[in-house]
């Protein structure tokens, strides 16, 4: 990656020339990216991808009315994608999957957790999410869309299902593709989707009791071992994430505990997104969390219920082996994406 300098988390121009970048926040109110208009980062539940020396973020876009209803605060608007070089100054690309006329991306729908993959076989970048009634219950579904190019105008292809029409009937999900090539849709309660060669529809479920009942799916991969992170089900609340290991997507899979310490709520979050930053020295393994937390209803009162306003919390991953932790909380901490290596 060319040498791009860094900036504080919170600014959104000026970038000193230490070629280090700054990752700063605090516990209570995570980090505050800026985009180049000065707006609050807004996408949420989402992920990274970096295409050749750019980092593309992509997540859910929130629309918030004063005196809407929780659900119409929250709902479905788009996708939007953002663009970086140093993972802290952020450039608004687009919205890059607008809501739909109709159907599971419609108006007055749920959609959430977007994920891209960029297909093996053909090179396509296909995004999937989770789509849902406003209630959460009346039906749910993994949906896709696919575009030629990472920040490009992706055309909606409706649920994705296998060869009879089976619907992926579940709620958060991440997607990925493993070290050997193969592509995967995972979601929530531990089960993981082989997807068909052209990544558009699912070839076979498999659940793992080592992630049941466990939401936000966020899995990567970390020497010889695959690890899932996930949280416990308490809506816009944040709680002690735990996370698995395998030495495949294909498991077997093993509980191994909480990924931060006992009472810490994750440091305030839910996990989304491990991002690893390979460089000449090593590879960090950045969390990205959403800090929900930090949602409030532009009066004071914190509601968790503007997602608008959510930040994120940003931390590097101490990985040993089968082990996994975020042992002590960073308010700054300097990444060397050149070198793949961090420091407090």
């Amino acid at each position: 990656m060319p040498g791009v300098a860094g900036a504080s988390a919170g600014a959104s121009g000026a970038q000193p020339s230490t070629g280090v970048s700054v990752i700063t926040g605090t516990l209570e109110g995570g980090v505050a990216f800026k985009d180049d208009n000065g707006a609050l980062l807004n996408a949420h539940g989402g992920g990274i991808n970096k295409v050749g020396d750019t980092f593309y973020y992509s997540g859910e876009y929130f629309v918030y009315s004063a005196s809407a209803t929780y659900e119409t605060n929250n709902s479905f608007h788009g996708f939007s994608m953002y663009s970086s070089h140093d993972l802290v100054s952020w450039k608004f690309e687009k919205l890059i999957l607008p809501q739909q006329p109709s159907g599971e991306l419609g108006p007055n729908r749920n959609g959430e957790r977007p994920h891209i993959i960029k297909c093996p076989s053909t090179g396509e970048y296909v995004l999937y999410a989770h789509a849902a009634s406003l209630d959460y219950q009346t039906d749910k579904e993994v949906v896709y869309a696919t575009s030629a190019t990472i920040n490009g105008d992706y055309k909606y292809q409706g649920a994705l299902t296998n060869a009879s029409g089976t619907k992926a009937v579940h709620s958060d999900m991440s997607a990925l593709v493993d070290a050997d090539g193969n592509p995967y849709v995972i979601t929530e309660s531990g089960h993981v989707y082989k997807l068909a060669s052209d990544c558009h529809s699912w070839l076979s479920d498999t659940a793992y009791g080592a992630m049941a009942g466990m939401e936000s799916p966020t899995a990567f991969k970390a020497g010889d071992s695959y690890f899932w992170i996930m949280s416990n089900k308490t809506g816009y609340r944040a709680n002690d994430n735990e996370y698995a290991t395998a030495p495949a997507m294909t498991g077997p899979w093993t509980n191994r505990g909480l990924i931060a310490p006992a009472d810490a709520h994750t440091w305030i979050s839910q996990s989304t997104f491990v991002l690893p930053v390979v460089g000449s020295s090593g590879t960090v393994y950045v969390y990205f969390g959403d800090h929900w937390q930090n949602a409030d209803d532009q009066t004071g009162k914190t509601t968790g219920k503007n997602n608008s306003l959510a930040t994120l919390v940003v931390q590097p991953l101490v990985i040993e082996g089968t082990k996994a932790s975020m042992p002590k909380f960073y308010p700054s901490w300097k990444l060397d994406i050149e070198k793949g290596t961090w420091s407090p």
